[in-house]
């Protein structure tokens, strides 16, 4: 019998196959690496642009809370001297009244209600409601 493979070089080109097969599979790791290399970069790239946009909408937020913070202390302020202000008009009223019944004897005080309440009915009428209301709630909380 004769042998087939006696011409052919059968362990050269089992070797050559073996090169070429790690020549591919080396060609295809180098552009799978290089592949993966690009996608971790588009990832960071992505990364970077949607920090950079988050950092900007909290520095945008934080603005806005400051400014809305500021208004709020103002219009605090504002309310806290309007209050202030009313305070301190009652209580220069009352002074003003309590040295009037100091230095008025009763005939003249009734004068003066008597003269107020001609010149201004409507007020005095109001006025007289409100005291009323004010004498029926602290005598009924009493019982």
């Amino acid at each position: 019998m004769q042998d087939r493979t006696a011409g052919t070089d059968f362990p050269g080109t089992a070797r050559d196959a073996v090169t070429t097969t790690k020549g591919a599979i080396s060609d295809a790791a180098t552009r799978v690496k290089e592949k993966a290399a690009e996608v971790g970069e588009s990832a960071r790239e992505a990364l970077h642009t949607g920090r950079l946009s988050t950092a900007s909408a909290l520095g945008t937020a934080a603005t806005g809370l400051h400014s809305k913070a500021d208004s709020i202390a103002d219009a605090g302020h504002d309310a806290a001297d309007s209050i202030s202000r009313v305070g301190h008009d009652a209580a220069d009223k009352m002074k003003a009244t309590a040295e009037y019944v100091r230095t008025h004897g009763a005939k003249d005080i009734m004068a003066d209600v008597e003269s107020y309440v001609k010149k201004n009915p409507g007020k005095s009428l109001i006025g007289a409601a409100a005291v009323g209301f004010l004498l029926g709630r602290a005598l009924q909380s009493n019982d």
